[in-house]
């Protein structure tokens, strides 16, 4: 047991680079910075500060060699060494009473890393975690995906995968890894429909599904449509294409669409606000000293000049938060709908020689205006709620008064009748 925390402690000096998330307990900002170690005064690596004021100390050591001798002696079941070592780098993660917080182990981390890039083997849904129950919702379903042959819908709650019953404390990301697997092999949801008050289940086969996270058209003549789902890594190529294919069409006047979107990569939205702003500060992280640690700024080499609005709830989280206020913050865009989720907090997930990673909470981010956003959110220039009756069957329909909101307000800028 001794081995065991101390390979915990070595481990976790072992810093080859730090991938940021936030998100709304999901999907989060992907930023890359260096880590150290901390010197001794001759230079080497400090293995010293590891116990020097740490809770790992002898008597902690002692204590944990005492609990395996009693789980050796008189726990019924059998027990994996490997099960036990995990356990054990979890439940220091957990105890920082940090939700977003977490430790992979090499399998988890490796899965979760498929979600970043253009595609992945699983069922094409993409899902968010209601921060205060843990329900797991159905936000949108990728186009051509095995999900869509089913009967799963937006806003559809997902309570058990295969046998395994969904829990409030379960981390977003495990159940992700659970969801996928290999192309060509089933999965069984649970699934329960708020709108009929009943559960069903539905058997998805997995297959390689491209992460179609940007959808567009023309709603009419010069008011062009754009929808950003997610922010990976293919998002920011996604984005400007859809653009100049509008452009090419005649759009004067552009809706971007952020609703339900929980985030992604941070230097994926940068790149995205880079195309869209002037030359000028986009977000900028600071740590808990107040240190500035990071500035994302736009350059002058292009942006988009023509009116822009932008259409927000309550789970519009995370790098889709640093899209609406640094349009906001400019000026360019008028933002339509509800408060934003409010998650200003950045997570670095550092990745350790196993392959395994630990996520923390490491920063706070700021608008280009210097505002903090972390539960507060960005709020509209135009509040707009939804019918009460509003499904998500009535997604940009006439119920969509979020959406229609956004089309009367661009032909008013537009000067159309």
């Amino acid at each position: 047991m001794k081995k065991i925390l101390k390979k915990l402690c070595i481990a976790s000096m072992v810093v080859v680079s730090c991938v940021g998330f936030t998100g709304c307990k999901l999907r989060s900002i992907r930023d890359t910075s260096s880590g150290s170690y901390e010197k001794n005064s001759d230079g080497k690596n400090s293995e010293a500060l590891i116990y020097n004021g740490s809770v790992v100390d002898n008597s902690a050591l002692d204590r944990l060699s005492k609990i395996e001798g009693i789980i050796d002696a008189y726990y019924y079941f059998d027990t994996s060494d490997e099960d036990m070592k995990n356990g054990l780098y979890s439940g220091m993660i957990e105890a920082l009473d940090d939700p977003y917080a977490k430790y992979y182990t090499a399998e988890e981390f490796a899965k979760m890393m498929e979600d970043e890039s253009g595609e992945y083997a699983g069922i094409g849904v993409t899902v968010r975690q209601d921060t205060d129950t843990g329900m797991v919702v159905a936000v949108s379903i990728t186009e051509g995906a095995p999900a869509e042959k089913v009967d799963i819908l937006p806003g559809d709650y997902i309570v058990q995968i295969g046998d395994y019953e969904i829990k409030k404390s379960d981390d977003l990301d495990y159940l992700v890894t659970m969801i996928r697997g290999e192309p060509g092999t089933d999965v069984t949801l649970k699934i329960y429909r708020m709108s009929e008050g009943k559960y069903h289940d539905v058997t998805i086969t997995r297959q390689i599904v491209e992460n179609k996270t940007v959808s567009y058209y023309m709603i009419e003549d010069k008011i062009g449509y754009v929808r950003v789902t997610q922010f990976i890594a293919n998002t920011g190529e996604l984005f400007r294409n859809a653009i100049e294919d509008l452009k090419s069409q005649g759009m004067e006047g552009m809706i971007i669409d952020v609703r339900d979107n929980p985030g992604g990569m941070l230097s994926t939205v940068v790149d995205m606000c880079d195309y869209l702003l002037p030359k000028g500060m986009i977000v900028y992280q600071k740590d808990k000293s107040g240190t500035v640690l990071s500035e994302y700024k736009s350059t002058d080499d292009e942006f988009y000049d023509g009116p822009m609005i932008v259409l927000t709830n309550g789970e519009s989280a995370s790098a889709s938060e640093i899209l609406t206020a640094s349009l906001k913050d400019y000026g360019v865009a008028t933002i339509v709908g509800e408060n934003t989720f409010g998650k200003g907090i950045v997570q670095s997930v550092i990745p350790l020689e196993d392959g395994a990673a630990v996520k923390l909470t490491t920063a706070k981010y700021f608008t280009p205006n210097g505002n903090d956003i972390h539960e507060k959110g960005v709020a509209p220039d135009v509040e707009v709620k939804l019918p009460d009756d509003y499904t998500s069957e009535d997604f940009q329909s006439k119920k969509d008064t979020q959406y229609q909101k956004g089309i009367e307000l661009m032909k008013d800028k537009l000067g159309m009748k």
